[in-house]
């Protein structure tokens, strides 16, 4: 029963920390974000890949919460295999999010640095 109650909340938690940084509401910092050196590097590239990755959080977060509530109503699985299925929705998710938001990152700082000279003509 644990885990039908402990990955329903983990989903929302995550949607939940996702939205500030889809928001642009959160400034760089050493807590909190997609804290990479490219982000650390360009105010911009912090909000723009922060809003970016924040939105793919509250994907993942409503995806784990999703398939956390409706598994169990669909098909009867023993509790270690539910929460694999879940842990591993949950594992997988995280880090896709965070090599998309880093690849992005570096991207964004790339095109920025390729504009900034033309920016200054």
């Amino acid at each position: 029963m644990i885990p039908e109650l402990l990955f329903p909340l983990v989903g929302v938690l995550l949607a939940l920390l996702g939205w500030p940084l889809a928001t642009r509401r959160v400034g760089p910092n050493r807590w909190y974000g997609l804290r990479v050196p490219a982000t650390f590097a360009d105010r911009q590239v912090w909000f723009d890949a922060n809003a970016l990755t924040g939105r793919d959080m509250i994907g993942l977060g409503v995806t784990v919460a999703v398939v956390s509530l409706l598994l169990p109503r669909i098909v009867r699985l023993p509790e270690p295999i539910y929460s694999g299925i879940c842990a591993g929705i949950l594992g997988l998710g995280a880090m896709v999010l965070t090599v998309r938001g880093w690849r992005a990152a570096n991207r964004m700082q790339q095109a920025r640095r390729t504009a900034a000279p033309a920016r200054g003509k």
